[in-house]
């Protein structure tokens, strides 16, 4: 088969579907690496074959052995990072990149934006803006920080992705029942500490870009108009936003970033500004990039081959995308009950109501069949008991996030950690689910 050969990070998440779909539509071919051998990436006509790994967060040194290996013996052009792994990839950058095309940031960077902590330091330092914030290292400090901020407010984990360790605190007496919720419990105890942030204002927005040292090559910015399952975006709108294009910029040479970087933000209406929460420094959920003109997933494999991409040119903005998994999961979540997932499932399917005018993002059936399989698999599921969602997203972020691995390996070298032995290779591969993932 002509063309690069490309290796996904994993094949578990709506990101990375999303990224298969932005590919293959630009005629690009995958494998991925994924504990689940029947993961979500499975059901794409674009990906041939799904490598099975240890989880990036449980076992990152596996992980790595496992993907070093793989590129080895089947050789591939280009390692494409499409979540938390490209922090993996910046850590043992010097090991992977005589293997294969790498477009990744220095892991100093890294360091820099990987937590929310991080983030809101480098923010300050930028004087780019941001929700009040103040960090607690024990109980009694969650609760003063609750108050001194005001109600509502939400309490974050650090190291947490896809809206995972986060909580909304609405009034004092929520604040005081924080004591008992095991993960805040054990978030105080890690390095961090715990995140509390005011209440921001605004529509929920999220900006997408690609950096080629430190230069920004290409931004898409996006509204969500429905919320989803984990506080994705179930239905988003391209939106312009040069202000936030500009603090990209600011961003990315002050990070020297290289590949992708994300970021969410709320944009006020009235004030004409966003507010930002959380740093994505990966490429990011890039199809309604794609309706809007910009394929920043072929733009990271291009410079993964060592090419320099003109910056892209505006383009249209205003382009609609939905994601019937995240409607689903949504509507599950909501207590919607079984009723609410299927009249949420057929407007998807049949763009009507709210999705009149929207296109598929996640499992495109015209363009890609075999994508029927998994969202066939998810709605019938929730259709029978939908109670399960929370199940069905925890097992699935278990898959690809990174967790405190960010906290273990931050302060080791790869060497250190015994990933330049690879007589152990691969030795923890294989496990992982048997089912489709959600």
């Amino acid at each position: 088969m002509s063309g690069p050969r490309i290796l996904l990070s994993e094949g578990s998440s709506t990101n990375a579907r999303e990224a298969i779909t932005a590919l293959g539509l630009a005629g690009y071919r995958m494998d991925v690496c994924d504990p689940n051998p029947a993961c979500l990436a499975r059901f794409s006509r674009f990906v041939r074959r799904v490598h099975r790994c240890p989880p990036s967060g449980e076992d990152p040194v596996g992980y790595l052995r496992t993907v070093r290996r793989v590129l080895t013996e089947q050789h591939y052009d280009v390692l494409l990072p499409v979540n938390e792994q490209a922090y993996l990839f910046a850590w043992a950058r010097d090991l992977l990149e005589p293997l294969t095309g790498l477009a990744v940031a220095p892991f100093a960077s890294f360091t820099r934006v990987q937590t929310k902590a991080a983030f809101t330091l480098l923010l300050d330092e930028l004087d780019l803006p941001h929700p009040p914030t103040l960090v607690a290292h024990d109980l009694a400090g969650v609760i003063r920080a609750a108050d001194e901020l005001g109600y509502p407010c939400w309490v974050k984990t650090s190291d947490g992705t896809a809206s995972t360790g986060v909580r909304a605190v609405g009034d004092e007496a929520a604040a005081r029942r924080l004591v008992d919720v095991p993960w805040i419990v054990e978030g105080v105890r890690q390095p961090d500490g715990l995140l509390v942030q005011a209440q921001a204002t605004g529509w929920f927005e999220q900006a997408h870009a690609v950096f080629d040292g430190g230069e920004l090559v290409a931004v898409r910015t996006d509204r969500r108009l429905v919320e989803g399952s984990n506080g994705g975006p179930a239905l988003k709108l391209g939106v312009d936003r040069p202000a936030v294009t500009r603090d990209l910029e600011r961003i990315g040479r002050a990070l020297a970033w290289h590949g992708g970087f994300s970021v969410d933000y709320f944009w006020d209406d009235d004030a004409g500004r966003p507010s930002y929460v959380d740093p994505n420094p990966r490429l990011t959920e890039p199809m309604n990039s794609l309706l809007n003109g910009v394929n920043l997933a072929d733009l990271q494999v291009r410079m993964s081959l060592g090419e320099h991409p003109r910056r892209a040119a505006a383009g249209t903005r205003s382009a609609r995308s939905h994601a019937l998994l995240h409607a689903v999961l949504g509507a599950a979540a909501r207590g919607g009950g079984r009723r609410g997932v299927l009249t949420v499932a057929a407007a998807a399917v049949a763009r009507t109501g709210e999705y009149a005018g929207s296109r598929e993002a996640l499992t495109p059936l015209r363009v890609d069949p075999l994508s029927a399989i998994a969202a066939g698999y998810v709605v019938g599921r929730l259709s029978i008991s939908p109670g399960q969602v929370h199940r069905m997203t925890a097992s699935t972020i278990t898959s690809y996030s990174l967790g405190h691995a960010i906290t273990m390996l931050s302060g080791t070298t790869p060497e250190e950690a015994g990933l330049h032995d690879e007589r152990h290779a691969g030795d923890t591969a294989g496990r992982g689910a048997q089912r489709p993932a959600g």
